[in-house]
């Protein structure tokens, strides 16, 4: 087995299997609770090549987080989970939901023909593999959110719908499961992510999903936010700089994460994340 995979393993606090439904399941389950959606890492890699940067490797990927706690975005996120489902033997590729969006599609290893989505890179609750069928399919709700398949007028097209409450979010995608896409052909994507207006330029962001708690922590800002499994919202505005690193270590449990340094660049771009209006 190669290094970066015995410790990617090691990281999810997994044992290699063989490609399986229940495997696959384990894999995202112990992905989404290990490694956080945060744009941390993301503007320290913009500060460091100054403008946009490379998408990090998998060693690069797993020596961060063992140092700092990071995870990243959904082009991090994704693109190395794809690569290690890859090297234990699941056979797929990536396709593009959104317009600034990755996802996996993997063949089911136990029924042939058959298709599933993964995603691990989304804040919506998918802890599981999608299959595909050509019907609806609509994700149980988590943390009062939940996520709706509905399947297009061409085979193998669906549109992916969020809904927190009764209300659609602004997470609307149509897409095709086959449309194949290699991992160079994101780059001009993933550029787009490093503008200077960008969304994630300009905000702090950080989310942990813990499916044995049966929660969701959410860090917009200054804004907390604690998702229960039932539905139930606890939200809490953060003063200053030190509650929000308190919160970090006491609710994230991920205390070296490099907020104070990203913190500083947004500064620099003239974003106050404690003001009324940041």
């Amino acid at each position: 087995m190669n290094t970066w995979i015995s410790d990617y393993l090691q990281t999810l606090k997994l044992k290699q299997e063989t490609p399986s439904r229940k495997y696959l399941k384990k894999i995202i389950r112990a992905h989404v609770r290990t490694f956080p959606f945060e744009n941390v890492s993301k503007l320290l890699l913009y500060q460091q090549y100054k403008g946009s940067a490379p998408l990090p490797s998998i060693e690069k990927f797993l020596e961060d987080h063992r140092n700092y706690h990071t995870g990243g975005t959904c082009f991090a996120l994704n693109s190395c989970l794809f690569d290690l489902l890859k090297s234990l033997g699941f056979k797929g590729h990536l396709i593009r939901p959104g317009e600034e969006h990755m996802a996996i599609i993997l063949h089911d290893p136990e029924i042939n023909g058959r298709l599933l989505y993964v995603d691990v890179g989304t804040t919506a609750p998918l802890f599981d593999p999608i299959p595909f069928h050509g019907r609806k399919h609509s994700i149980p709700p988590f943390a009062g959110e939940k996520l709706l398949f509905l399947p297009g007028e061409e085979y193998g097209e669906y549109t992916y719908i969020r809904v927190r409450g009764d209300q659609i979010t602004d997470k609307k995608w149509t897409f095709s499961v086959f449309d194949k896409m290699k991992l160079e052909d994101f780059e001009p994507w993933v550029t787009l992510t490093f503008r200077k207006e960008a969304l994630f330029m300009n905000v702090l962001r950080c989310q942990l999903w813990q499916p044995e708690k049966r929660r969701g922590l959410s860090l917009v800002n200054r804004k907390f936010t604690i998702r229960n499994g039932n539905g139930g919202v606890l939200t809490k505005i953060l003063p200053n700089r030190n509650a929000l690193q308190q919160v970090l270590m006491d609710e994230f449990k991920m205390p070296k994460l490099p907020v104070t340094e990203a913190l500083d660049i947004l500064s620099d771009k003239d974003v106050d994340i404690f003001s009324e209006n940041p």
